[in-house]
């Protein structure tokens, strides 16, 4: 449980990373946008999925191991004796001063700290993490409802939604304008306050959930969404989901996320 001011979920000195959290609408988050084309339905839908990660399968993969390994028994061995030539020392000689001052046992835990250093690397990086996504609709209802969407902005989003009559140049220029537009400041955009318990739009209970989100948006383009990236959009726009949060962007109160292996 957490209780404070949610701009200093983790400390007070990371004030820069938890500014966006001060300047929350809070309790006041908006629930309804327009819709671009002016239609009636001015709901949004959000779904949580797992963060994605995966393994490295990097050719250093094979050697990181014991790179690491021997890393660690070197650092413990600068530390105690000095780090003057201690690269230059042959490794075996390194442990075996360690097991004669310290105990194999002590050795041992220093090689298992290192191996797990390493199984970090092959059991899964997380490379989706406190993201979330959005369609081009719901960008555009964003930008709309901001007064943001300048004619400037208008031309980006048609040199987007027109890619096969642009140079990947143009599309690159004309996405970094549109995130930039999206994303006000350089911190994570967040949103705090109770929301209703329920599960899949259906009340379980009279209860108020507490919840709190921090995460960094991306809008999605048919253009830019290529090989894992493509099917998670296709599932998005098939569910007429308009923004995906990853479980890493959901600090507090996870409503419970689906697996969707992209």
């Amino acid at each position: 449980m957490y209780i404070g001011n949610p701009g200093f979920f983790k400390n007070v000195e990371d004030i820069q990373k938890r500014i966006g959290g001060l300047v929350s609408t809070g309790d006041d988050n908006v629930t309804t946008l327009p819709n671009y084309d002016g239609s009636d339905g001015e709901l949004y839908r959000c779904a949580e999925i797992s963060d994605y990660e995966v393994a490295s399968n990097a050719d250093i993969m094979s050697e990181l191991q014991e790179k690491m390994r021997d890393g660690e028994l070197r650092e413990i061995y600068g530390n105690h004796y000095g780090f003057k030539d201690v690269d230059n020392i042959e490794i075996g000689a390194v442990r075996a001063r360690l097991v004669e001052d310290f105990g194999e046992d002590a050795v041992k835990k220093i090689e298992d700290r290192a191996n797990n250093f390493y199984t970090a690397y092959t059991s899964g990086i997380n490379v989706a993490d406190g993201a979330s996504y959005i369609t081009a609709d719901m960008c555009k209802r964003m930008l709309r409802a901001r007064g943001a969407l300048t004619n400037d902005v208008a031309k980006a989003i048609n040199i987007l939604e027109s890619a096969d009559k642009y140079s990947w140049m143009d599309q690159k220029d004309a996405y970094k304008l549109i995130y930039d537009k999206v994303n006000l400041v350089t911190t994570k955009y967040t949103a705090y306050g109770f929301r209703d318990h329920t599960t899949n739009g259906k009340k379980v209970s009279n209860l108020s959930v507490p919840y709190y989100n921090k995460f960094a948006l991306f809008p999605i383009f048919d253009c830019i969404a290529t090989g894992k990236l493509k099917n998670v959009y296709d599932k998005m726009k098939e569910n007429e989901i308009d923004n995906l949060l990853m479980t890493s962007a959901v600090k507090v109160g996870l409503q419970g996320h689906s697996e969707f292996d992209g």
